[in-house]
């Protein structure tokens, strides 16, 4: 079990990380500057709908690593 310095800054790294905006925000904001807020509204989607595939495409892929090292 870590010691409490160690969690206490484990937690502050995981808090910064959590709050700071990634390209998919940058990319929402551009679209949304350059094109109004339809554009903005649909690139938001576009980007919600690409990281659901990424993370359906990730649960498959260790599912699929389970089942090989269960033999």
């Amino acid at each position: 079990m870590p010691d409490f310095p160690q969690l206490a800054l484990y937690t502050a790294a995981e808090f910064l990380l959590a709050i700071t905006p990634g390209p998919g925000i940058f990319y929402v904001a551009a679209c949304t500057l350059a094109g109004g807020r339809a554009e903005g509204i649909s690139s938001s989607f576009g980007n919600g709908l690409g990281g659901l595939v990424h993370v359906l495409a990730g649960s498959l892929g260790v599912s699929a690593i389970v089942l090989a090292s269960a033999e």
